[in-house]
This record gives C-alpha cells, sequence and structure tokens, in this order.
C-alpha cells in the first residue's frame, strides 16, 4: 500500500530504474510507455511488435517489473540523443503508433488552394454571367422602348445591390407649409 501512495503522489518517481528509464525516454517523445516498448521492438527486431507476445511484454512490464533489454537499449539512445540536442521528439517515426498524432502533408494544402480557386472562380464567374445577362436585358429593354423612354433605368443593367443615383440624392422641392 505505502508504494500505491507514493505512485499517486509523484508518479514520475518509479522504485525500478529500468522502468523509471523507459518512463522518461516516453515524456521525452511525449509517447506512452507501451508505444515505447512498440518502437524499441520494431528498432531492435527490425518488424513490429507481433499480437502474440503483445500482452505478455506488457504484463511483465507492468506487473512484474520485468523491462526487455531491447526496451532499455532504446531507452538509453533516446535520453542520450535528447541530452545532446539531436533528437526530434515530433518525427513521425516516432509517432507510428500514435492515432492522435497527424502530419501535415503538401497535398492537403494544394488540394485546398485547388478549392479555394475553383470557389473563387465559381463564384467569380457567376456574378459576372449574371452582370452580362442584366446588362443584355437592359440594352434590349432600350432598343425596343419608344424614343422618349428610351433612357436606361438608374437601376437597371447591374447584379450588385442597388445604390442611389443622382436624382434620388437631390433634394426635394420645399413646400410651404404656412398654407401661403
Amino acid at each position: 500500500m505505502p508504494n500505491f501512495l507514493q505512485t499517486l503522489i509523484r508518479p514520475d518517481q518509479d522504485e525500478n530504474e529500468d522502468r523509471a528509464l523507459i518512463a522518461h525516454a516516453a515524456n521525452i517523445l511525449e509517447i506512452g510507455e507501451f508505444q515505447l516498448l512498440q518502437l524499441a521492438y520494431y528498432e531492435w527486431h527490425g518488424r513490429d511488435l507481433p499480437e502474440t507476445e503483445t500482452d505478455s511484454i506488457f504484463h511483465g512490464f507492468m506487473v512484474q517489473n520485468r523491462v526487455p533489454p531491447w526496451a532499455k537499449h532504446f531507452a538509453r539512445r533516446v535520453v542520450d540523443h535528447e541530452s545532446r540536442g539531436e533528437l526530434n521528439g515530433r518525427h513521425p517515426y516516432f509517432h507510428r503508433y500514435d492515432s492522435d498524432y497527424h502530419r501535415a502533408s503538401a497535398l492537403g494544402s494544394r488540394r485546398f488552394t485547388v478549392a479555394v480557386c475553383a470557389i473563387v472562380l465559381a463564384v467569380g464567374g457567376g456574378i459576372m454571367v449574371g452582370h452580362l445577362a442584366t446588362q443584355e436585358t437592359a440594352a434590349r429593354a432600350t432598343r425596343n422602348a419608344p424614343i422618349e423612354t428610351a433612357k436606361p433605368t438608374p437601376r437597371s443593367g447591374s447584379v450588385t445591390p442597388p445604390f442611389f443615383s443622382e436624382e434620388e440624392l437631390r433634394p426635394a422641392p420645399r413646400t410651404n407649409l404656412r398654407g401661403s
């Protein structure tokens, strides 16, 4: 029971030096201890940790405090490289078993750029086609109108929101409120 309480109070401290080394290396890489064991197994054996051995290695590590020699070797190398400033803990190699780790790819940014350009072209092209269509409609209406009304209206021929014309901005004629 005292070991359990000490672990709760200071989880970074471990009685077993080898487990403390594994925990320290995992903290450097910002991954879990089991992921560090998976990486160490992969580097030592050149293949992923088989499902058949996963339970025995994890049980031995967590319950029986057995740390495989290949895991100690890997953890020492991580700590040594980090102390010399030669370690990039964010390298994808160290996060190959981390499902929450996502790499930004150049292909993703290209797709985003192409999508934005397509949207801009579609919206801009739609506005341009609409503008040309209203201009053509206004010109046709002007040609077919009688001569005295052949002047286009201030608001015709645009798909943009209407703005005030000069006629609308002129002051209204004054009326005499006194009745004289």
